[in-house]
Parts: structure tokens; sequence; C-alpha cells
């Protein structure tokens, strides 16, 4: 074949194009390899803090080599970042510690669907949908049943660690839930997120503050008939002075409700002040366990002093700080409590940051229980929760009505005790 230059131009064009495609899959090779390696490395500084740290020396009897080695060759074999952190995840995991969970890499965006669900009683249901969200937008509405998400099955029992998978570990740009709504058939939504900025974790008490702060206030008071005191607080976040600040709002009530549901917790010392309120003798409430000592919670009267009857709501959702002022006011026959079992996470935690790498150091941590939280009555609350005296569960309807029969009944048992 006789030689053409534009023949010639052609196959140097397709010549550098391969070459090219070559380097790319070369940089991509390695680059990949690279991320594997440092997620080994981050891999193996976590499980070390967790062997050193972990309240119980022998793990719980789990076989860490093994069970370390095995998120290795799941880490070797995944195929994209995300399966990565959940090979690492799946190591703290195995001792069934609701405060012992890795806390991966920061990301530069976090994701919302502009819904919250949780369970009531043995049902997943959606409670909280944003107005123009994207969970609204995408047909979702208020009281729809979780039965799936992602292609996994939803239970009582699992939601909220595969929530914090979707949402948190390996954050997905469409969620696939399978809901069912009254006698309807189950149906598929499918739920883009929205990609909100932000760029690293929050690392001290104020930060997080802050953050619950900007969505509603940490808590609000508000007085029924009757001189029926209410507080619903968020969190446990606040300094003492702002905790007896709060209590006192309620001082000269003739009954008192305070309101814990989805309450996660938070620092002790706010949950010590608030209980210092409904007593006028020190006592100890818990102790905390740790590998080489035994610290105890201990409880002072506080400033303000609250003589009226209490009574407090929780849910599936209320957590550690919760659990401990609800089991203590009914251990001490303070309080009358109303609701759902609540999670049954309770343990005291501490967060371990770490980096890895030589020149692009890469931050992350572990939040590892360092003690177990025993109750003056021997009782241990994780992984068990708190029954409440009273039972109240809100269905579907209710939520779908934006109803709150709960707190209706609370309300009700402080101006009719029975």
């Amino acid at each position: 074949m006789p030689f053409t230059p534009t023949r010639h131009i052609d196959a140097v064009s397709k010549l550098l194009v391969l070459v090219l495609i070559l380097a790319v899959l070369h940089a991509f090779a390695r680059d990949e390899k690279s991320e594997r390696g440092r997620m080994e490395d981050i891999l193996d500084v976590v499980a070390k803090d967790i062997q050193k740290n972990f309240y119980d020396p022998t793990l719980k009897g789990v076989d860490w080599k093994a069970v370390t080695e095995k998120a290795h060759q799941r880490i070797r074999q995944s195929d994209h970042l995300g399966e990565m952190i959940a090979a690492i995840s799946s190591v703290p995991y195995q001792l069934s510690d609701s405060h012992t969970v890795f806390i991966p890499p920061g990301r530069s965006a976090r994701v919302d669907y502009g819904f919250e669900a949780q369970p009531f009683g043995p049902d997943v249901l959606v409670y909280k949908l944003r107005k123009g969200g994207p969970g609204a937008k995408a047909g979702l509405q208020l009281g729809d049943k979780i039965v799936g998400m992602g292609g996994f099955a939803v239970k009582r029992s699992n939601f909220f660690e595969m929530s914090r998978y979707f949402e948190f570990l390996n954050p997905v740009a469409e969620m696939q839930l399978d809901v069912e709504r009254g006698n309807e058939p189950p149906r598929t939504i499918k739920i883009p997120a929205d990609i909100q900025q932000h760029g690293r974790y929050m690392m001290d008490y104020n930060e997080i503050r802050r953050e619950v702060d900007a969505q509603e206030p940490i808590y609000q008071y508000k007085e029924y008939e009757g001189a029926v005191g209410y507080l619903k607080l968020r969190a446990f976040l606040l300094p003492t002075s702002e905790t007896d600040a709060m209590m006192s709002k309620v001082k000269h009530s003739n009954a008192v409700v305070i309101d814990l549901r989805t309450n996660g917790g938070g620092a002790i010392e706010t949950l010590k002040a608030m209980t210092g309120s409904l007593t006028n003798e020190p006592y100890d409430m818990a102790k905390a366990v740790g590998r080489e000592k035994t610290d105890v919670i201990a409880v002072k009267p506080s400033h303000t002093r609250i003589e009226a009857p209490v009574i407090v709501l929780i849910d599936a959702s209320s957590a550690s700080a919760s659990e401990m002022f609800a089991r203590n006011v009914q251990i001490r026959k303070r309080a009358l409590v109303i609701g759902d079992v609540s999670s049954g996470r309770l343990n005291e935690a501490k967060i371990f940051w770490e980096n890895v790498g030589a020149y692009d150091r890469v931050a992350f941590g572990t939040e590892i229980a360092v003690s177990r939280v025993i109750m003056s009555n021997g009782e241990e609350l994780e992984n068990h929760g708190v029954t409440p005296d009273v039972f109240c569960i809100p269905t579907a309807d209710d939520l779908r009505a934006e109803k709150d029969p709960c707190l209706d009944k609370a309300i009700d048992l402080t101006r009719h005790p029975k």
C-alpha cells in the first residue's frame, strides 16, 4: 500500500491515544494500589487501637487476628473505596458494642435525603420529612414503613447500623427505599441525595453544639394548661450553668414532662446536673468499669430543685445519657417513663484520632468503649435499653396525621395520675 501523509498522521494519532490510555490505566492501577495499601495501614491502626483500649482486654473472646486478616482480604478484593471502608468498619462491628466504631477519613461532602426514620415498636417508620426535600419530591410520605434499604431488608435490630453505612461510611448518590403504605402494595422509591459540602470532622464539644443549635435549639420549653412544664432536650450538650437555667424554667410547675425522644446523649456533666435537680441528697447513679479502674458517676443536689411529679418520654432513638437518666429516675422511683424501649447504646467511649501517610497524611479515628456502664442496681443497658413504665408507640397513621399521642398521654397523666 502506497504511503500517504494522512494515514501516517492517523497511525501516529492512534498510537499516541493508545499510549495515553495505557498511561492512564497505569496511573489508575498505581493509585488504586496506593489506596488499597493506605486502607490496609488504616485497618492495622484501628485494630491495634481497639486491642489496646477496649474495656475488655479479651475483646469478648473474638479471634482478633482472624477478624483483622479477613478485613485485609476484603480490602484487597474491593472494587472501590466505599467497600474498603466497610471492610475496616466490620472489625469493630464484631464486638457488638454501640460505642466502638470506625470514623473514616473525612470527605468533602455529606449526603442528605430529606427525611428521618426510626423504629416504632418492630417497624421502621418515616417520622420527619423536609418540605421540598429530596424524599418529599421522590414521593416519600410521613408514616411510610421502610422494609428495604439499598436492596437489603430493614429491621428494628439493624436499622441504625444500615443507616450509618449508607449515609456515612459508604454514602450513595441515590437512596433506594422499599416502603409499605397502609394496605397498598409495596413500592420502591429512589431518592437522589442532596449533597452538602463540608470539609472536616467536628472534633470538639463546641463544634458539635453549634451544629445541633443550627438545626433548632438544643432545648425547648413550653407550659401547658394546669402549670404543666414541658422540656424537650435534643442532646445532653449544655454546660452546668445552662442546665440549671433550663431546669429552673419548670421549678414552680405543678408537674414536669421531660422529652428525651430522639436524644442520642452527650456530656456526662449535663446528665449529672439534670439528675441533681431531682434529688435532695447525693448518691451514686452508676459506675464506669474500665480495664484498669472503675469510676463512680456520682450525683449531687443541684442549685435548682424540682419537687413536682415528673414524666420522662423516651423512644427507640433515645440513647446513652438519655437512657441513664430515664433508668435512674425509674430505679429511684422519681419519675414515670413513657414510650418505647430505648436503643440500648450505652457505654463510656473516647475517640482516638490517628493519621497515616508520609507526605499526604490521611486523618481518621476510632470511637472506642473504654468503660462499660453499670447502673446502681447492677444492670447494664448496653444492648438492652430501658423498658418504659407505660408503653406508648405512635402508629403510622399518627405520624401521617402529625399527631403526638405519647405527649398527649404524658400531659393527661400529669392531670389525672393513676
